[in-house]
């Protein structure tokens, strides 16, 4: 006999059912005082319900009522310095990335500016453009002064020319009233947007950006000869320890200077910045291996020191105007 021929189990769930199909149930079996009347079906029982409360979670777009950032229109918004701190919840702030672009100008005070592997300190008159994507922490110091604009990267997508690709670290100078009008005529254009005059005004502020002087200026006037032997050992310590993704502060340190006298040696000689001259060897090391090479252009970005296979395509097409891949379909 198979388990489902036995007859012997009783008790729930296996009790015999007291309806039958086609059995009338006799009054002993009637337990309610009186059989309600029937309701008829239709749409007058919903007309009749009352309306029952709807959560307000139910009533917000899916974005608001999971927790989940809804992203801002196009446009810029521009606040005081003394109210932008930027970077984690630890503390001191660690480097933290934002959206946007991020412009910080100080005119009075200072400004604690970190990011992973260097560490600066913006005075009075200093700028600094940081790009989306970009982690820092920003710690203005007590009583500083200045403005923080933060735009949209659709906003600066359109600029012609183009906000710096890897930031920039500039003095104002005597620009200040000009970049200040720009910005203010900026924010008051992007609260009721014309597209047309928005476009200017963008092009126009990376104009004024373009016209800064880079840095600080010296603090004396005196010429004084580069070290061209300090910028040898730097550029063939560089080389070396591409894939280390070691600071300019680490290479200055081993070579027994400092990270300003590099750079001092480094804008004499060659116009440009220590960490500026590292980028340049990073590109032209790639530019090698895509053409006499096969190697996959993510092991490339990992053996030359960049953050992410994606910073080194970014930086790669700005540099060359192409992909990594197109051009060593162009070099073959």
């Amino acid at each position: 006999m198979s388990s489902f021929e036995q007859t012997q189990w009783d008790g729930f769930p296996f009790s015999a059912s007291r309806i039958r199909a086609g059995r009338r149930l006799s009054d002993s079996e009637v337990t309610a005082p009186s059989i309600p009347e029937a309701v008829p079906a239709g749409p007058g029982l919903a007309a009749s319900a009352p309306a029952r409360p709807v959560s307000a979670a139910f009533g917000m777009r899916p974005a608001l009522r999971e927790g989940r950032p809804v992203a801002r229109q196009a446009g810029m918004r521009l606040l005081p310095l003394q109210a932008f701190i930027w970077g984690s919840r630890a503390m001191p702030p660690q480097p933290r990335t934002r959206t946007d672009h991020t412009l910080i100008w100080v005119t009075e005070g200072r400004v604690q500016l970190d990011f992973p592997r260097d560490h600066f300190v913006l005075r009075a008159g200093d700028l600094r453009h940081i790009p989306a994507g970009t982690a820092f922490a920003a710690i203005p110091s007590a009583g500083a002064r200045g403005h923080v604009t933060l735009i949209s990267v659709a906003l600066a997508a359109g600029a012609q020319p183009p906000l710096p690709e890897r930031g920039l670290g500039a003095h104002v100078g005597t620009h200040a009233a000009q970049l200040e009008a720009t910005l203010h005529e900026l924010a008051v254009e992007t609260a009721n947007p014309d597209p047309g005059a928005l476009s200017c005004l963008m092009n126009l502020l990376s104009l004024r950006l373009g016209q800064l002087m880079p840095d600080r200026p010296p603090e004396t006037t005196d010429e004084v000869a580069p070290d061209l032997p300090l910028i040898e050992r730097f550029l063939a310590l560089a080389e070396q320890q591409l894939g280390s993704a070691r600071s300019v502060a680490e290479l200055a340190s081993d070579l027994g200077s400092t990270t300003g006298t590099l750079d001092q040696a480094c804008l004499a000689a060659r116009g440009k910045r220590a960490v500026e001259l590292i980028h340049d060897l990073q590109l032209e090391r790639a530019a090698d291996l895509l053409r006499h090479s096969d190697r996959p252009t993510m092991r490339i970005a990992a053996e030359l020191g960049y953050s992410s296979h994606a910073h080194f395509i970014r930086s790669f097409v700005a540099a060359t105007g192409r992909t990594p891949d197109a051009f060593r379909a162009q070099a073959c």
